[in-house]
């Protein structure tokens, strides 16, 4: 897996006057005056409770696979995901992941957000595997759900009988000198996620070195922070704690702490695609939700093909 992810770079992880340092240099002087306050008073935790992007724990909800008799409409069940029951029908097929809602209760700093999404994996090809990584861009507001549904990730990822594994992390971009980089993942190469074809791609490993080499570049500056980041292995395995793999949807919330979270007090709107509250009340928690599905083979396309030489090409400059 890649080397680069780790957990406590997540900004929850400050003490509070580093936080407050960081809502200074993203002009947010009131935030940073209020947090210095609720230090100097003792009121330490207040943060939890008025700051969501500063939760350093996730929930893993899982909701079953739509079937055509569904009412799109209706609000259903989230379960926890370690009570999914598991499919190995899928070990040996290919699924295709998508990013499904990306719904912001807050990041710091003023909105509209401009948020990295960095999504990686391991595909096992040919009985050998090879690491992936896809990024997007995403822009989104403060209380509101950004405009993707369906977005691929992977195509024609192969399923070995261990599993899967994936390791995801967010980035808020506060520094306005990072746009050439960013225009790459706006290529198609990356729009439209890492195709598999479910054998070895020798132009794979560089457009993932070129999706790691950027992500890390982007988090080593000053304006740019970490907001969310977490581990989710999804196996076959019949423990308690383990979480299975299934097709449907995964949900994802940033929460003060999980030993609190209920998810009989939550469900998945399907109109709007949201973790809402038993009345309809969206969630007042970051939430991401992706999808695994099954991939026909027809969908696969090599990621050597046009779009991801010409994103290299253009990532190094003129020659």
């Amino acid at each position: 897996m890649m080397s680069d992810f780790n957990e406590e770079l997540s900004i929850g992880y400050l003490g509070d006057a580093e936080l407050a340092d960081v809502l200074d240099g993203l002009d947010d002087a009131d935030g940073a005056a209020r947090l210095r306050e609720a230090g100097v008073r003792g009121q330490g935790l207040a943060r939890l409770h008025n700051m969501p992007w500063s939760h350093t724990s996730h929930v893993f909800g899982y909701v079953e696979e739509r079937g055509s008799d569904t009412d799109a409409d209706m609000l259903v069940p989230i379960l926890p995901a370690a009570k999914a029951k598991t499919d190995e029908t899928l070990i040996g097929s290919q699924v295709k992941v998508t990013l499904d809602a990306f719904q912001l209760q807050e990041y710091p700093g003023f909105s509209p957000h401009k948020v990295l999404f960095d999504f990686q994996g391991r595909d096992q090809a040919g009985g050998e595997a090879q690491d992936l990584q896809f990024a997007s861009v995403i822009s989104v507001n403060n209380h509101d759900r950004a405009s993707i549904n369906g977005m691929p990730i992977f195509t024609g990822l192969t399923v070995p009988r261990d599993g899967l594994s994936f390791k995801v992390k967010t980035i808020r971009i506060g520094s306005g000198s990072d746009e050439a980089l960013l225009e790459v993942f706006g290529s198609s190469a990356f729009k439209e996620g890492l195709k598999l074809m479910g054998t070895l791609q020798p132009a794979l490993p560089q457009l993932v070195g070129l999706a790691s080499g950027i992500t890390k570049n982007i988090l080593g500056r000053m304006r740019n922070h970490q907001i969310q980041a977490f581990d989710l292995g999804l196996d076959f395995a019949d423990n308690q704690t383990s979480i299975r793999l299934r097709r449907g949807s995964y949900v994802v919330v940033q929460v003060p702490g999980a030993s609190m979270w209920r998810w009989d007090d939550w469900r998945f709107d399907r109109n709007t695609m949201s973790v809402v509250d038993l009345d309809g009340n969206k969630a007042p928690y970051n939430v991401i939700v992706f999808g695994v599905a099954e991939s026909g083979s027809s969908e696969a396309r090599s990621a050597s093909r046009k779009e991801g030489i010409d994103a290299l090409a253009a990532s190094r400059g003129p020659a």
